[in-house]
């Protein structure tokens, strides 16, 4: 009889918790990752020491991250971030998106509270006005992907309140990131030593020229339009 009653609760257990909806923890460094089991997907065992640092790195929500990008923040050598990347898509975690890798919706991986890693701090090299009639999309797609002086593209975050941009120096030992919030571009660095500050402030005014550009363009255009809705165009 009691064989019978613990057969009825391990039964019911397990009516309760559906084998699909499986969760457990991926520890990588600082980072606690919440993986959501569904059938058919990876075991938490399949996961490398390379995997879960990709993972800590896509985790943040929007992240999207170019593989040069990668290779840049994780200072992994090119074949070994290959076969992690290549592990991962086969997997369903990561998939590759017109801007870069990012995390797949496919087995969802959710982020857990976990105390941000040591670095250096950033400090603000300047601060722009965004017209209302140029959109901020419009200024990340001129910047996507786009090199500038001695600083390499690294990736985009884009989250409810805006888009981070991201690019470090060539031989990674700053970085820059432009951050788009509201009506306003905020470019900063973590750049230290005076050489450092120098090569950042030549970059972040490459980057500024080429915004300027994008705005101009667009302010152009929107120009014209008011030229000719209210009947002010040359014949």
């Amino acid at each position: 009889m009691e064989s019978e009653v613990n057969n009825e609760s391990k039964a019911l257990k397990d009516e309760a918790k559906p084998e699909d909806s499986v969760e457990k923890q991926v520890v990588a460094g600082n980072t606690t990752l919440i993986v959501r089991k569904e059938e058919d997907s990876p075991s938490i065992e399949d996961f490398h020491n390379n995997d879960n640092k990709i993972l800590s790195v896509l985790n943040e929500a929007g992240s999207n991250y170019s593989f040069k990008g990668l290779m840049r923040k994780l200072n992994l050598h090119q074949q070994s971030l290959s076969r992690a990347l290549h592990r991962l898509e086969e997997m369903g975690v990561v998939e590759k998106s017109p801007v870069g890798y990012r995390l797949s919706g496919k087995n969802a991986i959710a982020r857990v509270d976990f105390p941000k890693a040591k670095g250096r701090e950033y400090t603000q090299l300047m601060q722009t006005y965004i017209p209302v009639s140029v959109k901020a999309g419009e200024i990340v797609r001129h910047l996507i992907g786009r090199w500038f002086k001695n600083l390499r593209w690294i990736g985009m975050i884009e989250s409810g309140t805006g888009y981070t941009l991201q690019w470090a120096s060539d031989d990674g030992t700053f970085q820059i990131n432009l951050r788009m919030i509201s009506d306003y571009i905020v470019i900063e660095t973590n750049a230290s030593s005076e050489k450092e500050k120098v090569q950042a402030m030549v970059g972040s005014y490459a980057i500024y020229e080429q915004i300027t550009k994008a705005m101009q363009s667009k302010l152009g255009a929107y120009m014209d339009r008011q030229l000719f809705s209210s009947g002010h165009v040359n014949n």
